[in-house]
């Protein structure tokens, strides 16, 4: 799948039903039930496992990035991936 950001377009890897639902999981990990508050350090591991899933090479596709621009790049396939599959209009 093809994402557009500020910073570029890149080609990441279509999320399966099974690691949609993977990535659910560490999102609810991620979060105090009690309290709605994010832990950041989980949220990190959630943009950490999407890095590697979404990319063959993340390291050469972002070597040349500081971590602010690769945390927003990887927050935009996150957005994307929340959407779920595109329904096709017929």
């Amino acid at each position: 799948m093809k994402i557009k950001t500020d910073h570029g377009s890149f080609e990441a890897r279509d999320l399966t039903f099974k690691d949609r639902r993977k990535l659910h999981r560490m999102e609810v990990a991620a979060v105090n039930i009690q309290t709605g508050e994010m832990n950041s350090e989980k949220f990190y591991d959630v943009l950490e496992w999407i890095m590697n899933f979404a990319f063959k090479k993340p390291d050469k596709e972002f070597e040349s990035m500081d971590d602010n621009t690769i945390d927003e790049i990887l927050i935009a396939i996150y957005n994307t991936y929340k959407k779920g599959p595109s329904k096709k209009k017929t």
